[in-house]
């Protein structure tokens, strides 16, 4: 047995098992959506209603700055990184899970030395093997900071702030196998200083936690 139900001058039809079951689904999703609605007078957004009950509900900011995406494996994402590296003039912070790359560390290491004030946190327990272990003392031994946090479960925070306006992001470690083996993505917002600020004041909070490193060569 079926049902023919009028909606919005809509005809709906159910098989009579379905009926019950879409009809309490609809109105409670109609009670939620005239909760949320702006009551007259002025109240706010549904969206934003969602957010205010948020326990914590980030930082927004405006949009502003050119936004280039790259993508792996073979698909420009260490080259974009490498970029936005090549760019800084003045400061540079970045934040890893695995951090083995040696493209990056070299274009870090020229930061340096052309006087860009350098320093990077990666996740303690992910960088245990050679290869991360050698890029480290390079950068150290190049008189950059750095620092292992082992605060959590996994620092999987991947991202580089540059002079205080551009960021870099995604899925992209910065290791070999993240360039040329992984499926990854990159994105880079370009000269959005409200958006750097927001990713800083959260690099800060996990540099505070980490422990330096010291290089064993």
């Amino acid at each position: 047995m079926g049902y023919c139900y009028e909606w919005m001058g809509v005809f709906l039809f159910f098989l009579g098992s379905d009926f019950e079951m879409v009809m309490k689904r609809l109105c409670a999703s109609l009670l939620l959506l005239f909760t949320l609605l702006p009551a007259h007078g002025g109240s706010p957004h549904p969206i934003n209603a969602l957010a205010s009950g948020m326990k914590n509900p980030g930082v927004k900011v405006q949009g502003q700055g050119v936004i280039e995406t790259a993508f792996s494996p073979n698909g420009g994402s260490e080259e974009l990184v490498v970029k936005v590296i090549d760019s800084s003039e003045k400061r540079l912070r970045l934040a890893a899970y695995s951090f083995t790359s040696p493209a990056i560390v070299s274009a870090l290491i020229a930061a340096k030395r052309r006087g860009v004030d350098v320093q990077v946190v990666v996740d303690e327990k992910g960088n245990k093997g050679k290869a991360s272990i050698a890029a480290l003392n390079l950068l150290v031994n190049s008189n950059i900071p750095a620092r292992t946090i082992s605060a959590y479960p996994i620092h999987h925070d991947k991202f580089i702030v540059c002079d205080d306006r551009t960021v870099q992001n995604g899925s992209f470690n910065y290791s070999r196998a993240a360039a040329k083996s992984n499926s990854e993505n990159v994105l880079v917002v370009w000269n959005n200083s409200p958006l750097a600020n927001s990713f800083l004041s959260h690099w800060q909070s996990r540099w505070d936690k980490g422990t330096d490193v010291r290089s064993t060569y």
